[in-house]
């Protein structure tokens, strides 16, 4: 369901700023960039923090290949948006016959050895994290890759699978292939932080993670801190919220976000009384689930080392 302060503006002059981007790009501003727009303080600034470190920092992985490990983690989690978003970037950076099957199969790709490898961890990290192993990290170490090398993979894939339950939950808008492509090119130089982009040296993933859950999870809002932390706990598997609505969308944002209907949002915007309440919740749900499996990679790469 579409929250309206999301889709215009929470004010007056953050409406005007949506609508001169929109004619000066001769595009609609796409939803991705409205919801960090929106209580900025609350979600925008710490996630665009660590996004942009994240895509466009120091790593042995590229460009192409972080937007890549973008557009399947959106593939994975079944987000129409967020697929042709990364892709239309990807296919600027790499072969577009190589992206293309990628997308399709990245297994039946001709891809490096290095990426396969990554790919085939990061898909069970994105989908059921509970079912990593301390070896799926010993034998990618083995082989030649660096911890950093994982820690850059995972950020990576647990910062869009925050955003891709984002774009569900709040029905981002799909343009039409043409503006994806316009954007691209943008995205592909500038990265995802509005204005001038700083040169970036290697990101300190653990302390950027830390930062948007404390934000998010234990900084001031609308909604009360112990409800937020319940329904990032509830999206990562963890107990029932004791309000059905919340409970429900809490649930269902961790599960399979795409299968997110507007009744549950908007049961949960009449409980809530307003969308600001309404957005802190949802997006606590989402960041709950994204980084319970950054945690869980974590967890992974410590136990790895202490059995090496």
């Amino acid at each position: 369901m579409r929250l309206t302060k999301v889709e215009k503006g929470g004010g007056f002059f953050q409406a005007l700023l949506i609508r001169f981007i929109s004619m000066v790009s001769g595009m609609r501003l796409p939803d991705a960039a409205r919801i960090v727009m929106y209580h900025e303080d609350f979600y925008g600034k710490p996630m665009t923090g660590w996004t942009q470190a994240a895509m466009r920092g120091e790593s042995s992985w590229s460009v192409g290949e972080r937007e890549l490990f973008a557009a399947l983690t959106a593939k994975w989690n079944s987000c129409t948006f967020c697929v042709k978003a990364h892709t239309a970037i990807a296919l600027l950076a790499l072969d577009k016959t190589l992206v293309d099957a990628a997308v399709e199969d990245f297994r039946q790709a001709k891809l490096s050895s290095k990426v396969k490898a990554i790919l085939v961890f990061l898909e069970i990290f994105a989908k059921t994290p509970d079912q990593l192993k301390p070896e799926d990290v010993i034998t990618l170490l083995r082989d030649g890759m660096t911890q950093q090398d994982l820690e850059d993979a995972m950020a990576v894939v647990t910062l869009f699978s925050i955003t891709v339950r984002l774009a569900d939950a709040l029905n981002f808008a799909i343009p039409d292939d043409g503006d994806f492509s316009r954007s691209a090119p943008r995205m592909l130089e500038k990265g995802y932080v509005f204005g001038k982009s700083k040169l970036l040296g290697h990101p300190d993933h653990r302390a950027l993670a830390e930062a948007l859950r404390k934000r998010v999870l234990e900084g001031p809002g609308t909604m009360d801190i112990a409800l937020r932390q319940a329904m990032a706990k509830r999206a990562a598997g963890g107990p029932a919220v004791g309000e059905a609505a919340y409970d429900d969308l809490a649930r269902q944002i961790g599960l399979a976000a795409y299968k997110i209907t507007d009744e549950q949002v908007k049961k949960v915007m009449q409980k809530t009384g307003n969308e600001k309440a309404a957005f802190e919740l949802i997006v606590a749900a989402a960041v709950g689930a994204g980084l319970y499996r950054w945690e869980k990679g974590l967890s992974m790469l410590k136990e790895a080392h202490e059995l090496s």
